[in-house]
Parts: C-alpha cells; sequence; structure tokens
C-alpha cells in the first residue's frame, strides 16, 4: 500500500514540474500561445559582436597543444 501511494506521488510532482515548464508554449491550446519566441529579436541585436582577442587566445591555445598521441602507458614501461 506504501509503495502504491508513494508512486502515486512522485508521479503527480514530475507532471506538475513538466506542466509547469510548458506552461508558456502548450502549441496553441491555451496560455499565451507560443511565448517560447517572445523577444526573441531584442535578444539577437542586443548581443554584441565577439572580440577578436577571444580568437586570438583560442588559436594560440591550439598551437601549444602537442600534436603526438596520448600514452597512456608512460609511467609503466
Amino acid at each position: 500500500m506504501k509503495a502504491i501511494i508513494l508512486t502515486a506521488a512522485v508521479l503527480a510532482l514530475t507532471m506538475a514540474s513538466v506542466q509547469a515548464q510548458d506552461a508558456g508554449g502548450m502549441g496553441g491550446m491555451g496560455g499565451m500561445g507560443g511565448g517560447r519566441h517572445h523577444g526573441q529579436q531584442k535578444n539577437a541585436k542586443a548581443a554584441p559582436p565577439k572580440p577578436k582577442a577571444d580568437e586570438k587566445a583560442y588559436n594560440s591555445a591550439l598551437k601549444g597543444i602537442p600534436n603526438k598521441p596520448y600514452d597512456a602507458w608512460h609511467g609503466v614501461r
């Protein structure tokens, strides 16, 4: 009997969290009717372009990586 009650409680909590995550969209079945795309243009325009310094740091870090394969048995032989 305890197992049935526990299973029902876990299932109810899981369904509540799923419903809360999808409260805005619902595919036209209620709510605001697709709130996932609301304000998407504002975020695209507000994002500043990535600075070139990041690319330079990435490329210099790649040059520092050795080009030989890793030897896992290095200390054993």
